[in-house]
């Protein structure tokens, strides 16, 4: 046991010299930090993040670790040293409308941050669970929209039009106010009319990743409306929270989404039903033989299947999606024609 108790201290040992490296890494990434935000520079590097992930695969293959524990361990890396990046430039005062997975996702964007914010929505009793998980304030919506600088509605179609936000939305006047809708063209112009009425700056946003704690590194993409005012004001404070912005218009924004949400997501929630019933004629159980590649395609059937209402809604409001439908059909179509052909 003797023998065994000194191996063990000898690990502990190198421990605490990993973690003396992990700090030092950390600090460095502070000191990088700082950098990018003085060059105006985004958080997410993607090149710069190949390269290392390269480069310590090539190192584990040299000392004979698993490339899949580089991997793992890098990944940790880089989610935590883009945290360690957030540094606004100023502190803002942010109403936070809504308590959903979106809701929690842009809290902990703006708890890192170390923003104040106030949270609000039609029901006291979760938007009070929501303000106390991150130490938030809650405010009735009257004297939240009243109250911060910067108003973002993370509410469905259906909440941000309701009577509860739309009666109070006034109170915004000379504030900068955002939705998180998905999908546009429906919903854009009313809100872009109701800020010339009320008064407030209107941008719309998308942020392009889901609901999800502290996304830092993501992107958020900003459309600008004639009441905008000062866009990269509003482009500043979402780099300060460590996300990356991207400008475009309504209709271009609509035609990449059917590209990077309609089409794929209509595909997986097919392969998903498609799975199901496939093993159910077969009479087998694939839970156990799964392949690396079947794996990681299956954690996004899962996810998929988890945001399932919001997808369905993206399918049924984006107005290129029946034509991207079409066309993946037809490709599948072709496909299946061609292998056929080859089995003859």
């Amino acid at each position: 046991m003797k023998e065994l108790d000194q191996l063990r201290a000898e690990i502990d040992r190198v421990d605490e010299e990993l973690f003396k490296l992990f700090f030092k890494r950390l600090e460095l990434v502070s000191e990088i930090g700082h950098l990018k935000k003085k060059e105006g520079l985004p958080v997410t590097d993607e090149r710069r993040e190949s390269e290392v992930r390269e480069r310590w695969r090539s190192l584990a293959r040299a000392y004979g670790i698993p490339e899949t524990l580089a991997d793992n361990l890098l990944s940790t890396m880089f989610s935590v040293a883009k945290m360690r990046e957030v540094n606004p430039s100023e502190k803002r005062k942010i109403t936070l409308v809504g308590y959903g997975g979106m809701a929690r996702s842009l809290a902990s964007l703006f708890k890192l941050a170390k923003h104040e914010v106030v949270i609000t929505g039609r029901s006291q009793e979760k938007s009070q669970k929501l303000a106390i998980d991150f130490n938030f304030t809650y405010m009735p919506m009257p004297q939240a929209l009243q109250w911060g600088e910067i108003v973002i509605l993370a509410l469905p179609p259906e909440g941000v039009f309701s009577e509860n936000v739309t009666r109070f939305l006034h109170l915004s006047k000379d504030r900068v106010v955002m939705d998180i809708l998905s999908s546009k063209t429906r919903f854009f112009g009313k809100l872009e009319e109701m800020s010339r009425q009320m008064g407030f700056r209107f941008v719309s946003t998308h942020p392009l990743f889901g609901p999800y704690l502290n996304p830092v590194g993501e992107k958020i993409v900003l459309i600008p409306s004639e009441t905008t005012g000062d866009l990269e004001e509003i482009s500043e404070f979402w780099r300060g929270v460590g996300l990356t912005p991207l400008i475009t218009d309504v209709d271009t924004h609509e035609k990449l989404m059917a590209v990077v949400q309609v089409l794929p997501h209509f595909f997986i929630l097919g392969l998903s039903s498609s799975l199901d019933l496939l093993s159910r004629e077969l009479n087998v159980d694939f839970s156990q033989f799964q392949t690396t590649n079947f794996r990681e395609i299956y954690k996004i059937v899962r996810r998929v299947k988890e945001l399932e209402p919001v997808i369905l809604e993206i399918q049924r409001m984006n107005p290129y999606a029946e034509q991207a439908r079409r066309l993946g059909l037809r490709e599948l179509n072709t496909l299946f024609s061609t292998l056929q052909e080859e089995k003859k």
